[in-house]
Order: C-alpha cells, then sequence, then structure tokens
C-alpha cells in the first residue's frame, strides 16, 4: 500500500473513530437527560419524558448498555412491560456477563408474568353488577380502574317518606364513582356518591376510601368503604310541600361483591 492510500486509510480510521465518538457523546447526554428527568419526576407524565430521553440516547447510539437499562427500568414503571422486556434483552445483548445479568434475566421473567397479569386486567373493562343489583360501567387505563353508575337511589341509600302516602320512590338520579388503583390483585382509592334530591329533601353527597380485591379467578371484583343510609320526610302542603328532616339512619362498613354482566343471548 503506498503512502498516500496509507494517508487517506488512517484519515478515514480517524473519521469513522470521532463520528463514532460524537455519536456515542450525544447519546449519554440524552442518558444523563433521562436520568434528570426521573429524580425531577412527580407523575407518570414526567416518568414518560424520562422514557423519551433514553429512548432517544439508544437511537443516536444503540451501544450505550446504560440507555437500555435505564429505558427498561422506566418502561416497566409504566406499565409497559413488553417493551421493557425488550430493553433489558438489549441489554444484556450488550452485556451477557455483566454483575447484574443474573438480576435482569429475573426481571423479565417477572415482566413476562406481569404482562400476562396486565392482559387479564384489561379484560376487566365493560359491565359489572354488583350484589344491590346496581349496573357499573369499567373503564381501564394503566392500572387505574374506574367503576361509575348513574342510577337512581334505592332502598339501601335512602328511605324517602311522603305525609299521607308513605314510602315512594326516589326518580332523581346521581352518580356513584370508585377511582382505584390496582396493585397485583389489590385494589385502593377513593369512592364517592353525588348528593340528590329525595322528593323535597336534599341528601348529602358522600365519599371516603375504598379497598378491595380483583379476584381473576372468580370474576369478581370485592370492595369495601363506609356507607350511610338516611330516611328522608317530606310534608304535603296546600301551597308547596316541604321536607320535614333528613336523618341518618345507618352508618357501617359494606361489602360490595361486583360480578361481570355476560348479556343473554336472545332465544
Amino acid at each position: 500500500m503506498n503512502t498516500l492510500l496509507k494517508a487517506v486509510c488512517l484519515a478515514g480510521l480517524l473519521a469513522s473513530t470521532c463520528i463514532a465518538d460524537d455519536r456515542t457523546e450525544e447519546g449519554r447526554r440524552y442518558l444523563i437527560r433521562g436520568i434528570a428527568a426521573i429524580e425531577m419526576a412527580k407523575s407518570e407524565k414526567e416518568l414518560s419524558g424520562a422514557a423519551e430521553q433514553f429512548t432517544k440516547a439508544t437511537q443516536i447510539a444503540p451501544e450505550l448498555s446504560a440507555a437500555w437499562y435505564n429505558l427498561g427500568s422506566v418502561q416497566a414503571k409504566l406499565g409497559r412491560y413488553k417493551e421493557a422486556m425488550n430493553s433489558y434483552q438489549h441489554y444484556l445483548a450488550l452485556n451477557p456477563k455483566a454483575e447484574d445479568a443474573p438480576k435482569i434475566r429475573d426481571e423479565i421473567i417477572k415482566l413476562e408474568y406481569r404482562m400476562e397479569q396486565a392482559d387479564k386486567v384489561a379484560a376487566l373493562a365493560g359491565t359489572w353488577v354488583d350484589n344491590y343489583n346496581r349496573y357499573f360501567k369499567l373503564e381501564m387505563s394503566g392500572n387505574r380502574i374506574t367503576l361509575s353508575s348513574r342510577r337512581t337511589p334505592d332502598d339501601n341509600d335512602v328511605i324517602s317518606t311522603y305525609s299521607l302516602v308513605g314510602k315512594v320512590p326516589v326518580s332523581n338520579y346521581m352518580n356513584e364513582i370508585f377511582q382505584l388503583e390496582i396493585s397485583g390483585q389489590n385494589l385502593g382509592g377513593k369512592w364517592s356518591k353525588d348528593g340528590y334530591q329525595a322528593d323535597k329533601c336534599t341528601i348529602p353527597p358522600l365519599g371516603g376510601n375504598a379497598e378491595g380485591e380483583v379476584l381473576l379467578e372468580e370474576n369478581k371484583i370485592v370492595l369495601r368503604h363506609i356507607d350511610t343510609k338516611y330516611s328522608a320526610a317530606t310534608q304535603i302542603n296546600v301551597f308547596d310541600d316541604f321536607c320535614i328532616n333528613v336523618k341518618v339512619t345507618e352508618q357501617k362498613e359494606v361489602e360490595r361483591v361486583f360480578r361481570k354482566y355476560v348479556e343473554q343471548p336472545t332465544p
């Protein structure tokens, strides 16, 4: 190889090395930005920002194993289990003999299980009926579950009476909502029920903590919370009916058992 050719080859080698170094440095920049985003994160949205930074790092410098590791860690926290497994596998491909390789392989197995469970939980969406025969709509968003019902109050909510008439049904609608987070099979969060009119009487809103379990094998959700039952009395009057009184008749912890509603085929 003549001197000129050697010089050209050397220049090309140096250029490619410089490009690789620049690429790695730029990837490392996004890696550090991602770590900063994790340190600042106070919400899932901000944690997603960290995932974006780590993703850019892996795109710019796919040989940067730390970027793959951190990306997998954040994706796992966000419930993006399949993506997390893929990121961890990239990390292991770059560092098959890393000190933490056995731990990462175990984490991948855990993620496989979590993904299976997440698929089962996602199937929970739909209509559910509780043990009071109240219908609820269940919606999923990540690890958050919302059970909501718009219904007329029943005898477990209030006993409404009219003078000279006796017990009367309540026709006004109200909303009842459970806002929960799921961890494994455990549920925890808040329960609320709107205030409403029972004839001329006003029933106050209710709310508090709720906890329970999702029993996937039994296709059942069990929730416990403190509920209050009222009585409301309305007086008939020639000029205008009016509320005599509203009082609490019972306050206790109740257990709500929800089962998935399956519409029966029309014969």
